[in-house]
């Protein structure tokens, strides 16, 4: 398939549903190969179905990125991508005295720590050939905490921390990195939050969310610039009531 990226392959995390299915799609339409992961293969193995009617290659490992032995296994057969975006994430909507600490460790070892393991392994990769580009999603809460979303809004803080810490390393060996911070969008990262404070936060908000594919546009146009020009950050907002 032609298109801006063909013959590139893309690694891109929780592609199961979402802004990861939306980029994976997105990415694959300029004509990239994709690499595919989360948590649930049915949902992958569709996607893979779907970018491969684009005419693009595309692999599916469904897995958990808090399993070393996973991350390794993915990095190993990702150790050509061009294209990485980590988008892998949790969030539990709550008042921050409320949280337990399990859904604290949750946000932090899947938000935070699975997302740097990862991006040690596929950024070394990407240094020692000379070329790619980290795509991190992080999220408007990067820079501005909101009620019932604390210590989510403290993960992306960190992930934005880890992005331009990238930059700076990986500059030298060629590799861009582009943190991209939406405001709220249209996924199911929500539907498991069941907190009548959060139920009633959502339900009487006065706009309409950005949807994955608006995220997934900001990724297509960040990974298309020329060579000599890096997005470092790209801040969505919604805009339509």
């Amino acid at each position: 398939m032609a298109g801006r990226l063909s013959g590139r392959w893309a690694l891109v995390t929780g592609a199961s549903a979402g802004i990861g299915h939306a980029t994976a799609l997105a990415l694959a339409r300029e004509g990239a190969n994709l690499i595919v992961t989360g948590r649930r293969d049915a949902e992958l193995q569709a996607l893979c179905t779907a970018c491969r009617a684009l005419g693009v290659q595309a692999q599916a490992m469904a897995g958990d990125l808090q399993d070393e032995a996973f991350v390794q296994a993915l990095a190993a057969a990702s150790a050509q991508a061009d294209v990485f975006v980590n988008n892998a994430g949790v969030l539990t909507y709550a008042p921050l005295v409320e949280l337990t600490p399990e859904q604290v460790h949750a946000m932090f070892n899947v938000n935070v720590l699975a997302s740097i393991r990862i991006s040690q392994l596929v950024g070394a990769a990407m240094a020692a050939r000379g070329h790619g580009h980290i795509v991190v999603m992080t999220s408007l809460s990067a820079r501005n905490i909101n009620r019932l979303s604390a210590v989510y809004g403290a993960t992306k803080h960190a992930m934005s921390g880890i992005a331009k810490g990238l930059r700076i390393e990986l500059k030298g060996q060629g590799i861009k990195v582009t943190e991209i911070a939406p405001g709220m969008v249209d996924t199911a990262i929500r539907d498991g939050n069941d907190h009548p404070e959060a139920i009633a936060a959502v339900t009487s908000r006065t706009y309409a969310p950005l949807t994955p594919e608006d995220v997934a546009d900001s990724v297509v146009y960040a990974v298309c610039t020329p060579d000599n020009c890096c997005p470092d950050l790209i801040e969505l907002r919604p805009t339509r009531a």
